[in-house]
């Protein structure tokens, strides 16, 4: 649980950087074609640079969900399809439907895992009940 919380608290960190980053992007006015005079392109860099920062978050978003999936006993997808590496990236990443069936996976299995815990709580809950319920019973 404090794992999620801390994917949850980082992502929404990078969210608002990429936020912030694309609203600068937008207010920026376009860039004039390249002249000899060597005038820096503004538009051109921090579009760049918004690119880099969502490559970055796609490989944070699939890091956590590989983690996930090895805590969950998911295989995760060996096609070609599933996962890709961008110029400039050092890691493969998954591609969006991967991440979506993957994530798909790993809720499933998340569901099962609660419901086997919950059914065994409810029961010692049951039985602790049960047993009191005897024990008042007989102190009368």
């Amino acid at each position: 649980m404090l794992d999620e919380l801390r994917y949850r608290w980082l992502l929404r960190k990078h969210l608002k950087e990429r936020f912030a980053l694309s609203e600068a992007y937008e207010e920026i006015p376009d860039d004039h074609e390249p002249t000899d005079d060597d005038e820096p392109r503004v538009k051109y860099m921090v579009g760049k640079e918004l690119g880099i920062h969502e490559r970055a978050l796609d490989q944070f978003r699939s890091e956590y969900l590989v983690r996930q999936a090895y805590k969950f006993h998911v295989p995760l997808p060996e096609d070609a399809e599933s996962w890709m590496q961008p110029r400039g990236t050092r890691k493969q990443y998954l591609t969006a439907a991967a991440a979506q069936k993957l994530r798909a996976d790993i809720r499933a299995e998340q569901k099962a895992d609660w419901e086997y815990w919950a059914n065994r709580v409810t029961l010692a809950l049951a039985l602790t009940g049960s047993i009191f319920g005897v024990l008042a019973f007989f102190k009368k």
